[in-house]
């Protein structure tokens, strides 16, 4: 292909998905068109377009690509998984921050995690490829997560530290002597309300599995046991992070008060000073 009709080609992508993609036009553009060169380089422009129109249907980028980029980590995608969110590397963020001062305070102690409802293994992945001497317990109660997440660790190299298991929270974890060895629990949950996801958001179940965003009645339903079940698998002065949604915090702090199962917590913020996750301490 010439440079000019390659230009016309991007322009063309640019077009069809800048309502979709908004100031990241551009870059999503370029992704669509090097993705879809590489898997036909012999008729990557009808593809390039074919995938810019389910772009501009609101389709995330990943899942049409089949490759998700996640804290500086390379990942696989599928239709059937929930693809990890921008907004999900502030929990990875925090999940870092903890484990690398631990790191520091005994650099030869073995590092363990949990990471519940894993999804396409984002944060397993990324945290296990920062950490050399973190293990990684990896679970959730989809198949297909549960597969995914095992091929991205083979894709990074990293199956031999994460071990990835199918069930309902914690109860495929149980009964391996995993209680009370923990460093951290973390959990990106589903936490849109039902109603909401009904509505305002049921563009979001054009793409992706229901689990992946239903939180229930209140976008809760899930927290309310991850603050129950967690404690048993952490070590003293263990942590618990997880994602929740905007204007949940008030909410999730007051499980958390109620529950009166932790010694402390603070908020993580995103850019523009909103809640988006916390960090609580056994």
């Amino acid at each position: 292909m010439e440079p000019t009709d390659l230009q016309q080609l991007k322009v063309q992508v640019a077009t069809i998905i800048a309502h979709e993609a908004g100031s990241a036009t551009e870059s999503e553009a370029e992704k669509i068109i090097e993705s879809a060169r590489s898997r036909h380089p012999e008729a990557f422009s009808s593809l390039a377009l074919e995938w810019a129109a389910k772009r501009a249907e609101g389709a995330p980028l990943g899942l049409i690509t089949g490759r998700e980029h996640f804290l500086g980590i390379d990942l696989l995608a599928r239709k059937d998984v929930l693809a990890p969110r921008e907004e999900t590397e502030i929990l990875g963020k925090e999940v870092l921050g903890v484990l690398q001062s631990l790191a520091q305070e005994d650099p030869e102690r073995e590092l363990r995690m949990i990471d519940m409802g894993c999804g396409s293994g984002n944060l397993a992945c990324a945290v296990a490829a920062a950490i050399p001497r973190l293990r990684v317990w990896a679970s959730d109660i989809t198949a297909s997560c549960a597969e995914l997440t095992r091929a991205n660790a083979a894709h990074l190299g990293l199956q031999g530290r994460i071990e990835v298991s199918q069930g309902d929270l914690f109860a495929p974890l149980a009964n391996l002597g995993l209680e009370g060895t923990m460093d951290l629990v973390v959990m990106n949950p589903p936490y849109i309300p039902t109603a909401s996801l009904e509505k305002s958001h049921a563009g979001l179940l054009q793409h992706e599995p229901r689990e992946a965003f239903d939180g229930g009645p209140y976008g809760v339903s899930i927290l309310t046991r991850l603050l129950q079940e967690a404690p048993p698998f952490l070590k003293k002065d263990g942590h618990l992070l997880f994602e929740f949604g905007l204007g949940q915090a008030r909410i999730v702090q007051a499980l958390v008060e109620r529950k009166q199962l932790y010694s402390d917590f603070r908020f993580a913020m995103d850019g523009h000073g909103d809640a988006r996750a916390i960090i609580l301490r056994l």
